[in-house]
């Protein structure tokens, strides 16, 4: 059955294009043949994966350069190193070719670790690949589910080395402790501890029986098969806790969730009935969360941990953009990565209401969307090494997040920012505040956006920069003076995808294929240039921003007004500027008061004393439901959670780690 796209058409810059098209691109996030059934899309895995995996073939093993440590008293930073091995050997034992030099680099890949032990408990090397090692051993080793023996037992033994001085060392039964900290206890970044607990769990599942491994004991005392039991009801519980609170700490942020989810395929392959269940459910919430709030593939709405370039342009080749390819057919096809080996060879899949909700943008319409998240806490050691059982974990507030994400999304747009307090910055989990970032992404080529946030000191990471109120297309935001590492206010827009910004008195206008934007400040002047703003180091690399036009305000501290709307709910330009110069904000005292262009009364006191007002009311930092949209929604605390759109529905009960379906609906 086709459902769910609108008038079989989508909108691309401006321009309703058939449907039927077998391709329609926007920066390279295509959709291609769009009059495919959700269905028959989630369908297609199979085909792109082989694609992907294919075009590598025959080709020689090419190591990725071992770097320097990234400070002092560290491992070596290997990461793309280990990567590079084991995309080689998945793609080997895969098509069955070079079977030898597959083994050959995974003995040499261990062999690494064993010479420079450093490196094994280093957070940025070793259990960023162990998950994969781990993966090949169950579909290829001597016992594989797969082929069988293409790994054979001398290097099966060889990989688990390593494997077993991480575990022994960094896997202690107090980190799966869940009745009190109900799983909120973090160690390290939230991407990190979920890797971490990853290699634990599966490492214990797959030697705890193994005669040389069945009777060690890990450096707490316990043995293996203690630790595989503790960390599969852990494990169980964090993703009911994520259900039932809050998703992503590191909200919206590319990189990192798709790094936390990439374990998740190995819960699901090989896991119990009762994990793959609670996984499976999981991943259907995680790919919803995304889908929603995504134009062609590029992620909008509030986000943190938006490091260095990362907050002018999303990444085509890494991160969700993989995803999107293999299971929505968004974008292009991408070149096989060892980070992405586990969503490769996985037999999981969304389920098609939410591949419908993924490409339908035109279908979608016009929504808000509403979201709580985990931040308040208490900030644990960042530790570089993940063996310190005597430092403090990040403590997460399990009584309320403190955060309202908030998005307003059309065909044309997004427009999003997490509303926060105005607190100070030790009142956050560092990974929460840390590169918040809010804006507007246009659909469009060129990955058009405009960012209005403090610049960070160091064109890399900042911490608290702003706060923020907004309604609709709306946004009214303002630099905290309790921020770490925030230097001047900025709105930058992209040069690709929109028109150049014209200033006209005290507002910047530009134009976006599809959507109209204003920029003013509430007080004081501005200047508008092309300055690009360069970095020293993020994760071991230079970075520039791209090319752009900025807003630099002369009072940091003024709050900036962004308004956006729809070009179908407007005549014309000239008419969005009319009614954007009739909108103007008022001081009440230190308290900025707007009527918006769509009619809402707006509030944001600038001494930070009083919560910002929508409509007369104070923002609720903690409403009723943990996801409120037309197409993701649960009642906080709860554990159940409904994906829906049109006549599809699947309704996931964490309750009891299984997925329920209504009679009658289609998944």
């Amino acid at each position: 059955m086709k459902t769910g796209y609108a008038m079989n058409t989508i909108t691309l810059t401006g321009v309703m294009c058939a449907a039927v098209l077998s391709a329609t691109c926007l920066n390279g996030a295509e959709i291609k043949e769009s009059s495919m059934t959700p269905e028959e899309v989630i369908a297609g895995f199979e085909k792109r994966a082989d694609a992907v995996i294919r075009a590598e073939a025959g080709k020689p093993l090419v190591r990725a350069t071992k770097k320097p440590p990234l400070s002092a008293g560290r491992g070596d930073y290997v990461r793309g190193y280990s990567y590079s091995i084991v995309a080689f050997a998945a793609r080997c034992l895969y098509l069955s070719e070079k079977n030898d030099e597959a083994n050959a680099a995974l003995v040499e890949n261990a062999q690494y670790y064993l010479d420079n032990p450093l490196a094994i408990c280093d957070r940025d090397s070793f259990h960023w690949h162990a998950d994969i090692v781990l993966r090949l051993l169950e579909m290829y080793g001597p016992k594989g589910s797969v082929k069988a023996g293409l790994i054979t037992k001398q290097t099966e033994a060889k990989v688990l080395e390593p494997m077993w001085i991480y575990t022994k060392k960094c896997s202690w039964l107090g980190k799966t402790e869940y009745k009190k900290t109900r799983t909120w206890n973090v160690f390290s970044s939230e991407n990190h501890h979920a890797m971490d607990f990853t290699c634990h769990w599966h490492f214990s599942k797959y030697a705890k029986d193994r005669p040389e491994y069945r009777d060690l004991k890990c450096d707490d005392g316990s043995t293996l098969q203690q630790q595989y039991a503790a960390w599969n009801d852990y494990i169980v519980e964090y993703c009911k806790e994520r259900a039932r609170r809050g998703l992503c700490v590191e909200m919206r942020s590319d990189g990192y969730n798709s790094t936390l989810i990439k374990g998740f395929y190995n819960f699901y392959d090989f896991g119990d009935e009762r994990l793959k269940k609670a996984a499976g459910m999981f991943l259907d919430m995680y790919f919803a969360y995304w889908a929603e709030e995504q134009i062609m593939g590029h992620m909008g709405g509030g986000a943190s941990r938006i490091k260095g370039k990362n907050a002018f342009v999303q990444s085509r080749n890494h991160g969700n953009a993989v995803l999107a390819w293999l299971y929505f057919e968004i974008g292009e096809q991408p070149e096989i990565n060892g980070h992405d080996v586990g969503a490769l060879t996985s037999s999981y899949r969304p389920p098609a209401v939410v591949a419908d909700i993924a490409r339908d943008t035109e279908g979608r319409g016009t929504y808000e969307i509403r979201q709580r998240v985990q931040g308040l806490g208490y900030q644990g050691h960042t530790f570089p090494h993940m063996d310190k059982p005597d430092q403090k974990p990040n403590q997460f507030r399990t009584d309320g997040g403190g955060i309202l994400r908030y998005s307003y999304c059309t065909p044309a747009f997004i427009l999003g920012t997490p509303m926060t307090e105005s607190r100070p910055a030790s009142d956050w989990v560092a990974i929460s505040s840390q590169s918040r970032w809010q804006g507007v992404i246009f659909q469009g080529e060129g990955d058009p956006r405009i960012v209005p946030v403090p610049r960070a000191k160091d064109n890399s990471v900042a911490f608290n920069q702003f706060w923020s109120v907004q309604s609709k297309g709306s946004l009214i935001t303002q630099k905290l003076e309790a921020n770490k590492g925030a230097a001047e206010m900025m709105v930058w827009m992209s040069e690709k995808g929109l028109n150049k910004p014209v200033r006209e008195d005290d507002i910047v206008f530009v134009e976006a294929p599809g959507a109209y934007a204003a920029m003013r400040v509430s007080k004081g002047d501005f200047k508008l240039t092309d300055e690009v703003f360069k970095g020293t180091k993020e994760e071991g690399t230079s970075f520039s921003s791209p090319p752009g036009h900025v807003m630099i305000l002369s009072d940091e501290y003024a709050p900036v007004i962004l308004e956006v709307m729809w070009k179908k709910e407007i005549k014309s330009f000239d008419a969005f500027k009319a009614k954007v110069k009739a909108s103007k904000p008022q001081m009440d005292g230190k308290v900025v008061k707007y009527k918006t262009i769509y009619g809402d009364e707006l509030t944001l006191d600038t001494s930070y004393k009083q919560k910002p007002t929508i409509n007369g009311e104070p923002v609720n930092y903690a409403p009723k439901k943990v996801f409120d949209s037309p197409f993701l929604n649960a009642d906080y605390d709860t554990g159940v959670v409904t994906i829906s759109k049109g006549q599809r529905k699947k309704v996931l009960d964490f309750r009891n780690a299984e997925a329920q379906v209504k009679p009658g609906e289609v998944q």
